[in-house]
């Protein structure tokens, strides 16, 4: 009896995969760095500005698989680098506030982590780190410690998504506690209401005083 004939094994496919160690993120930050700083000193908006064609280099016109990840993942390095360079310089939002108001909290990471914000090099190493973090590609010694305070319970693995959604839950509770406007508000009712009395009892003593004299005037 003669075997029954075999399918022939499936040509194996090339796997694709974007290049992903520290070394090429690293470029691409210091690259995307330098484009944003010089935006910026041209004094353009950085909102406005989109990843530069010359940065995405072969992968900027190709339409095949392994271009277009290239592409989407140089965008993605390109648009977090700009979120982050963004937020270090961002206007302080106590610099014009009135004296009596309690400072605003500021819930960014990067708000003035940069010691030198007029170093570019400084600039460039303090983003790619950060970076290099939220890919998982630099090990943070103290990330063991710093998931047992944040998240005392649970024993299951967690990855850099967990660690970004409880960075995010901290952010957000500070917001659910803070009563400042609730209490600046109060305050302003209770200003508002000492005036009401201050202004009413001086019409009083002003009525009383022309009252008086009118009285004098007739004897």
């Amino acid at each position: 009896m003669a075997e029954p004939k075999r399918p022939p094994p499936k040509p194996c496919e090339p796997l694709l995969a974007v290049p992903h160690t520290a070394e090429d993120v690293e470029v691409l930050v210091h690259d995307a760095a330098e484009e944003l700083w010089r935006w910026k000193e041209l004094g353009h908006d950085l909102h406005s500005i989109s990843i530069p064609t010359k940065l995405l280099g072969c992968a900027s016109k190709g339409l095949d698989i392994e271009s277009t990840s290239k592409r989407v993942y140089k965008q993605a390095v390109f648009d977090l680098t700009k979120e982050i360079f963004e937020e270090i310089f961002a206007e302080d939002p106590n610099l014009n506030q009135p004296v009596w108001m309690k400072p605003c909290r500021i819930n960014s990471s990067y708000f003035r982590r940069v010691k030198n914000p007029n170093n570019l090099d400084e600039i460039k190493n303090f983003i790619a780190t950060e970076v290099l973090k939220l890919f998982s590609l630099k090990k943070e010694p103290n990330n063991k410690t710093d998931w047992q305070k944040m998240m005392k319970f649970g024993r299951k693995k967690r990855d850099r998504v967990d660690h970004i959604l409880v960075q995010e839950l901290h952010e957000e509770e500070a917001q659910w506690v803070n009563y400042d406007e609730d209490e600046l508000c109060v305050k302003m009712q209770l200003a508002d209401g000492i005036f009401e009395t201050l202004i009413r009892d001086t019409i009083d003593v002003l009525n009383q005083i022309s009252e008086k004299q009118g009285r004098v005037l007739l004897v």
